[in-house]
């Protein structure tokens, strides 16, 4: 029995992993997508075959590959370490594998022709399966999962109290003073108290609540914080490695008192961002190390 093409192969995978992530709507880490995969679909010897171009079993490289134009097709969204299935994505997800591809492409077409400054990633527009194109994109895509699955693992190992040091670290680096970081134990809501200047004398003030976990913080968690807020002379600042529910979200848009919110995505751009500028000590508590991709630009 000849095997199917790998774009094929690819968009059956993607259709699964929309219909998974449907059913977990603040998303899933991609090793768990994996874990999924391996145990709920049918993989026989030409999908666990390992592929010369990027050392990945076939159907890890065609899901990579294809996840690429499912983003681009605004059917899935990577961000904080995570997959989310997008409001548009859950609408497709009982599409006939062809019209799913069909979609995929079409949508990958009108982002190209957004973006004409790019270079054409013609293995996904063209549906080609083991070309050059896609060596290249599966080694970045997975390049940068494991890096960010080294990361999370890393920050896994630290305790609550060691990631809200992290997070203090990390408002020093930006310029503030901080004081009242809590101990480990009962906090009353507040992690952090942020100034502007080392006596506190202008505002706003930053109060600071920081959750580390695996689960997401809720809609609670926020209206918490917004609860204790001075809101006269305070803002709330609000860093969850976990993410947040869309609720959560919603719940931080309204009402008069700022509350910005920080996911492990956002906290990490911040902590790259100001480097630098980190006491050394507290620095070298998450030491991270830039990777570098030739980026092929056109010059017409």
């Amino acid at each position: 029995m000849s095997q199917p093409k790998t774009v094929d192969r690819g968009v059956s995978f993607i259709k699964f992993v929309l219909g998974l992530l449907r059913a977990h709507p603040d998303g899933m880490r991609p090793r768990d997508i994996y874990a999924e995969i391996e145990s709920k679909l049918p993989l026989d010897d030409f999908d666990k075959e390992t592929m010369k171009g990027s050392g990945l079993p076939r159907w890890r490289a065609a899901l990579h590959f294809h996840s690429v134009a499912a983003t681009k097709a605004v059917l899935l969204v990577k961000s904080d370490g995570r997959w989310r299935v997008t409001d548009e994505g859950q609408k497709f997800v009982t599409l006939p594998d062809y019209e799913l591809k069909r979609l995929m492409r079409s949508r990958y077409r009108e982002w190209r022709w957004s973006h004409p400054k790019g270079k054409p990633e013609a293995g996904i527009a063209n549906a080609a399966d083991e070309t050059a194109p896609l060596d290249t994109s599966v080694l970045f895509e997975d390049a940068k999962e494991k890096a960010r699955e080294e990361i999370d693992t890393y920050l896994d190992t630290l305790s609550g109290y060691e990631f809200q040091n992290l997070v203090a670290a990390l408002l020093e680096g930006m310029g503030y003073a901080t004081s009242t970081v809590s101990k480990p134990g009962s906090d009353g809501g507040t992690d952090i108290l942020a100034y502007i200047d080392p006596l506190g004398a202008q505002t706003p003030h930053i109060r600071v609540q920081v959750k580390h976990r695996d689960q997401t913080a809720s809609r609670e968690d926020v209206a918490a914080l917004r609860g204790i807020i001075r809101g006269d002379r305070e803002i709330g600042l609000f860093v969850s490695s976990g993410g947040f529910s869309r609720e959560a979200r919603r719940e931080a848009g309204h009402g008069a008192v700022h509350i910005e919110l920080v996911d492990l995505d956002r906290f990490l751009e911040l902590w790259l961002q100001h480097y630098s500028k980190i006491p050394e000590v507290k620095r070298s508590k998450l030491r991270l190390e830039p990777i570098h991709f030739l980026a092929v630009v056109s010059l017409t």
